[in-house]
């Protein structure tokens, strides 16, 4: 997988997982179960982009 989807990837689970919390505070009905989806997504999305921001932090100094 290439770098740019990798972080596409990344992003799409920080709006889904954050979308997901959104829902769960503005509908009384929601499930308790998707809520911890929600953060479960967010924590892993936000894991994910910032494990491949402190590898690549550098970069910039190469060029």
């Amino acid at each position: 997988m290439n770098e740019n989807n990798k972080q596409l990837f990344n992003g799409i689970l920080i709006i889904v997982g954050g979308a997901l919390l959104i829902y769960t505070l503005t509908v009384t009905t929601a499930s308790i179960y998707t809520q911890i989806l929600g953060i479960i997504f967010l924590m892993v999305g936000a894991y994910r982009a910032s494990k491949h921001w402190s590898i690549h932090k550098n970069d910039h100094l190469d060029e």
